[in-house]
């Protein structure tokens, strides 16, 4: 009969492979119980190898916490996101700015000769749109946030509250199919709901290395978000599962 060891090496490799695993395949290809599985999953996911969920096990997001540090992570790719998401940009629409080093690429690279009104709570946002003379911002501020460098608080979150956005850019801190948008802290998590309950299109704007890695704190299911940008091409098949739920692929 196989060893727990031989178990949890078997799990630890496929989970890398696949992302996300499901209890009863794990428990089918092992030939062992679900209740073992359940266990098995339990200890790696509290050794914090991986994280469990309702059903299975996903893979522990190793983002850093700190923007700082993640300011050069990934940056081609956040490139190439921030270039699909400007597509979705048309004069004299009200968008919302989420903080986040993706959505600080994002803001980036739109054209000088586009007319919106920008709504951000981001300083480093903030200072990018404050040199495009066709933007009108909207600071949403509060009390700031030196890990983010961002603005929170009652404050933060009533200014959102008061516009009603075309588009909102969301920071992406995790995406699961079953448990949403995600984010890391309560404070986050309350901007990001508001944001996403005034826009009429939600983006969910990340590096493919955030999906199926979910955090603690739901922002909104995956079912309202309207688009997810992503480095990969749009037919990778790891975003067919969130194709499939009606979400648009860019």
């Amino acid at each position: 009969m196989i060893s727990k060891e031989e178990r949890h090496d078997f799990i630890l490799i496929k989970i890398q492979k696949e992302r996300k695993l499901a209890m009863m395949d794990l428990a089918t290809e092992l030939g062992v119980s679900e209740h073992t599985v359940r266990r098995d999953l339990k200890e790696l996911s509290d050794a914090g190898l991986l994280r469990a969920i309702r059903g299975g096990a996903t893979l522990r997001s190793n983002i850093p916490f700190d923007i700082y540090d993640r300011n050069n992570l990934d940056v081609m790719e956040k490139q190439s996101i921030a270039e699909k998401s400007i597509t979705l940009l048309k004069d004299h629409q009200v968008v919302f700015f989420d903080g986040g080093t993706t959505t600080q690429a994002i803001a980036g690279n739109i054209p000088e000769n586009l007319n919106l009104t920008v709504v951000t709570h981001s300083l480093p946002i903030a200072n990018i749109l404050t040199s495009l003379p066709n933007i009108s911002l909207i600071f949403a501020g509060g009390a700031f946030c030196k890990s983010s460098l961002t603005m929170q608080g009652q404050q933060t979150i009533s200014t959102y509250g008061e516009i009603y956005a075309d588009i909102s850019f969301i920071g992406v801190c995790g995406l699961d199919l079953y448990r949403g948008l995600t984010a890391r802290t309560l404070e986050e998590t309350a901007i990001k709901r508001v944001l996403c309950k005034n826009s009429m299109n939600i983006v969910a704007a990340t590096t493919s290395n955030k999906l199926d890695t979910p955090t603690s704190f739901l922002t909104c299911p995956a079912s309202d978000i309207s688009y997810l940008i992503t480095e990969k091409d749009p037919s990778d098949h790891i975003l067919q599962p969130y194709a499939a739920q009606g979400i648009a692929i860019l």
